[in-house]
């Protein structure tokens, strides 16, 4: 009788263990499946990048009389818009940011080889040149993109477009003029591809009315030299 129950109370021993060591591996394999899920790249979407590359239309070259050179300063941003990060809004005055869209570049910085080749197409520069550069040129164009992005308070949504242009004499260090450019343009799609062509339509009218102006602007300032004794 002894004998047995020494053998009951073994048997009962091994069962504990058996069943403590099996629930012990199942704690174990529980936790390294949770730190190998966690180690793991979220299901998230890649990141859609974009360019701004509309160029005005038409193309003049230099005819070899032209001697007027200009230089395009660094594109400045406004406070909010100077990022690559492509914004939109809902309701005025509150500015949001597209979660997996944006631009390749600040826009400021995509803007100004677009603004050189579109000047190039004037036909009235001997050379066009982009900050930083040392040369002393005739003429020196300033911008300052004021707001660039897709407005969703109305159907179809639309992209806002504004820059701002300073044209200066360089020897006598005087603005010749200045002026806005506002530009108001539906998107294709209620979406961020949508603002995207938008955007460069948008852009490339506005440098088509930049053109004139500086035509237009350096014209009058060489008339207006010739009349003087």
């Amino acid at each position: 009788m002894k004998q047995l129950s020494t053998q009951l109370r073994t048997q009962i021993r091994t069962q504990m263990w058996t069943q403590l060591s099996a629930a012990s591996l199942i704690s174990t394999l529980v936790i390294v499946l949770t730190g190998c899920s966690a180690l793991q790249p979220a299901n998230v979407p890649p990141m859609a990048v974009y360019r701004l590359d509309a160029v005005a239309p038409g193309s003049s070259p230099a005819p070899a009389t032209a001697t007027a050179s200009i230089l395009v300063g660094n594109i400045r941003a406004a406070a909010g818009f100077d990022t690559s990060r492509m914004l939109f809004m809902r309701q005025p005055y509150q500015i949001e940011e597209f979660q997996q869209s944006q631009w390749q570049k600040p826009p400021a910085a995509m803007l100004m080889p677009l603004v050189a080749t579109t000047l190039e197409s004037s036909g009235i520069f001997k050379v066009v040149l982009q900050a930083p550069s040392a040369v002393l040129t005739t003429y020196r164009l300033d911008l300052e993109i004021l707001s660039l992005q897709q407005d969703f308070s109305s159907t179809p949504s639309r992209i806002h477009f504004k820059l701002r242009a300073h044209l200066s004499d360089r020897q006598s260090q005087q603005i010749i003029g200045w002026r806005e450019f506002s530009i108001s343009i539906p998107a294709a799609s209620e979406d961020a591809y949508g603002g995207v062509l938008a955007s460069n339509q948008a852009v490339a009218q506005v440098l088509q009315q930049l053109r004139v102006f500086c035509v237009e602007q350096i014209t009058q300032a060489a008339q207006a030299r010739k009349k003087q004794p």
